[in-house]
């Protein structure tokens, strides 16, 4: 069986932007959760800091992810984040709790 893949992501635009990210990230979510290997698609607005957003994904394998990585629901995603001048950090992560490959 492949090794699941765990990603977070720290995604920052200016303020003035976070409305048309968080439109971006929506659409996306809704087409990311019906991929087959998107095991968890989860994204969250920072309730303290207008246009901050984390992104907890799961996928099935490293190809599932890389599937989800050239879609285009995904490369939409990049292209309004990329004119909102956004900043991101995206950490591939290794739970230590076992079970969180159960989701």
């Amino acid at each position: 069986m492949s090794q699941t893949v765990h990603i977070t992501a720290i995604v920052t635009v200016a303020a003035e932007h976070a409305a048309a990210a968080e439109q971006a990230f929506a659409a996306c979510v809704v087409s990311s959760r019906k991929e087959e290997a998107c095991r968890q698609y989860v994204i969250s607005r920072d309730t303290e800091k207008a246009g901050r957003f984390v992104a907890n994904e799961i996928w099935a394998s490293e190809a599932g992810f890389e599937a989800h990585l050239a879609s285009p629901h995904f490369k939409v995603l990049g292209e309004v984040l990329a004119k909102c001048g956004a900043q991101a950090e995206i950490m591939k992560v290794q739970p230590l709790d076992e079970s969180a490959d159960a989701a």
